[in-house]
């Protein structure tokens, strides 16, 4: 892990190096952020039944490389893990380029992981702006909670969605000749934990002066 503090950085955390930053003492902040990938192109998410859907079902959600390339070796993705002793303050869900097999189906993130209570990821009807049957631009979030005043995880827990339907990679309008990608569920977990104790860089603890080397 790689821990800054505000004012230190330009772009926003990476969550694929586990960097967090310290906004108050004793305490560091972390935004992790993972996605479901549904990519016909390289069949990121294949179907029992159908090539390139996405059936209904839990499913692990995964740490993206920063490295976008996937031609000449393997991708190194990771899980989204929460570590033990930490506090999730909000979860957030999103589905751009994801078509719902009808409005009203939802994502959720699934309740064995032992998070708070998580939003709920409708799809539109229409009626708000979305074409039917695509989810809401700006996701969902859940309500803020109080920081720092609530009860840390007790184990190592693995972040999952639960889709209620088939959902299938699609954009609209279509970005193009039969492109249907990026197309993805993102899930955001922000939680904080405890930092280290002091070490002797903090305290500014001096070396001791070998003899001879006085001056």
């Amino acid at each position: 892990m790689s821990v800054i503090f505000p004012g230190n950085y330009v772009a926003h955390l990476n969550a694929y190096r586990e960097q967090g930053c310290v906004a108050l003492p004793g305490v560091e902040f972390y935004r992790a952020v993972g996605a479901l990938v549904l990519n016909p192109d390289n069949d990121s998410v294949t179907g029992t039944t159908t090539a390139g859907v996405l059936d209904a079902g839990t499913y692990g959600v995964q740490i993206l490389s920063p490295d976008l390339r996937q031609d000449d070796k393997p991708r190194k993705d990771k899980p989204l893990a929460i570590p033990a002793d930490s506090v999730v303050y909000r979860t957030a869900l999103s589905a751009p380029g994801v078509k719902a097999d009808a409005a009203g189906d939802t994502i959720t993130i699934a309740a064995a992981t032992g998070l708070p209570t998580a939003p709920v990821l409708t799809a539109d009807d229409g009626t708000l702006g979305t074409v039917e049957g695509f989810f809401p631009a700006d996701g969902v979030s859940s309500a803020l909670v109080s920081i720092l005043d609530g009860t840390a995880i007790t184990v190592d827990t693995n972040v999952e969605v639960t889709t209620s339907a088939d959902f299938t990679a699609a954009l609209s309008p279509s970005a193009g000749a039969c492109r249907n990608s990026p197309s993805a569920i993102l899930v955001e977990v922000c939680y904080y934990r405890a930092a280290p104790a002091p070490d002797t860089e903090d305290a500014h603890v001096p070396f001791a002066i070998e003899a001879g080397q006085g001056y």
